[in-house]
């Protein structure tokens, strides 16, 4: 590959060396000690943080703001990449021509990890990062999204609340069925879904949302959609 092909592939080159480094051991280590520790290993100060309280420490100025925010970084690195290469989705020779197929082209390809890893860098917490890994190998290896729905989802991850959206899609996938039931139907499993306020998926686009669905004194009447039904078994569900 001469280095213009190099150029074009530069955000897919690094995510890829990324999965392959031999540092990735080190990153799942700092990732996996608590946020104490974590700071003190990357200051090297133990005896100037050890002392500090936690609510104390965590506001006290901007350097150990910044160790917090790189932390944060390395273990939504880490839950990202992890699961990546233990899927062993660059383990074939091949996989760049298999990932252009899959993006249309080569440009494609690079826009498309470029975004991944933007979005990677807004979520704020580590759960997301794990589920938009889940949903890397659910479509460029399981091809269960589309590309157009592996972009959109990047970004209904982002709106999502992880305790809130997420049991709110819980209940709409459990009734998903119920309604078209003729025989065993449970009125008050659609009561339920009748009755939940889907405001916390209101933009994820999992939902088909009732009429005049987007005003906040209509609670009710929303059903999960096709691909709310996929991210939820393939993103959601061990």
């Amino acid at each position: 590959m001469n280095e213009n092909n190099n150029n074009d592939y530069a955000t897919t080159n690094e995510l890829i060396e990324a999965v392959n480094s031999d540092i990735l051991e080190n990153i799942i280590d700092l990732s996996q000690i608590d946020m104490k520790a974590a700071i003190l290993a990357l200051t090297g100060k133990e005896s100037l943080l050890a002392d500090i309280p936690v609510l104390k420490w965590m506001i006290s100025g901007v350097r150990i703001a910044s160790n917090i925010s790189t932390i944060l970084s390395i273990r939504k690195f880490n839950a990202f990449i992890v699961p990546i290469k233990d899927s062993g989705i660059f383990l074939d020779k091949n996989y760049k021509k298999k990932l252009e197929e899959i993006c249309g082209s080569k440009k494609n390809l690079e826009f498309i990890m470029e975004q991944t890893l933007f979005s990677l860098d807004k979520y704020e917490t580590e759960i997301k990062a794990a589920w938009l890994a889940k949903l890397f190998v659910a479509t460029f290896k399981e091809k269960k999204f589309t590309v157009d729905e592996y972009n959109a989802i990047q970004f209904s991850i982002g709106s999502l609340n992880p305790i809130t959206s997420i049991s709110t899609l819980e209940m709409y996938y459990q009734c998903k069925d119920n309604s078209r039931k003729k025989e065993n139907f449970d009125k008050k499993l659609e009561l339920k879904r009748v009755n939940t306020d889907f405001s916390p998926l209101a933009l994820s686009g999992f939902l088909h949302l009732p009429s005049g669905g987007t005003f906040c004194d209509n609670v009710g009447g929303a059903f999960i959609n096709d691909l709310g039904i996929r991210f939820y078994e393939n993103v959601i569900l061990d």
